[in-house]
């Protein structure tokens, strides 16, 4: 099998990441991991994640999604899912992070969430 394949893109002050493959233990919640640390380091704390073309997810996959998740969060930023397939709907749903993460059908509303947002807070 070969590895995730993680692109990014960056919309004004949010990082786009879509991700492909399997979100498994090493081949996927490692790079997710340094590369979310990596944007961090950077000062980027508004991320999107693509998760549509995640064929699966072990529980190193949903516990990367969580750490990154909790990590942004403490540093004032924030994590949001675009368009997650019906296999990964339900590993959230079981694992009850439906509630926790914002989801969106498409990038374009999931980037336009954080100006909202921001709009908000002042």
């Amino acid at each position: 099998m070969p590895r995730m394949q993680l692109s990014e893109r960056r919309i004004g002050a949010v990082t786009v990441l879509t991700l492909a493959g399997r979100l498994v233990l090493d081949e996927g919640d490692v790079p997710l991991r340094e590369r979310v640390d990596a944007l961090i380091a950077e000062g980027r704390t508004e991320i999107v994640l693509n998760v549509h073309d995640i064929t699966y997810m072990d529980s190193s996959g949903i516990g990367a999604l969580v750490e990154q998740y909790v990590g942004l969060r403490r540093l004032g930023g924030h994590l949001k899912l675009v368009c997650p397939a019906e296999r990964c709907r339900r590993v959230l749903a079981i694992t009850h992070l439906l509630s926790i993460f914002e989801l969106y059908e498409s990038e374009d509303d999931a980037v336009r969430s954080f100006v909202t947002t921001s709009e908000t807070l002042v």
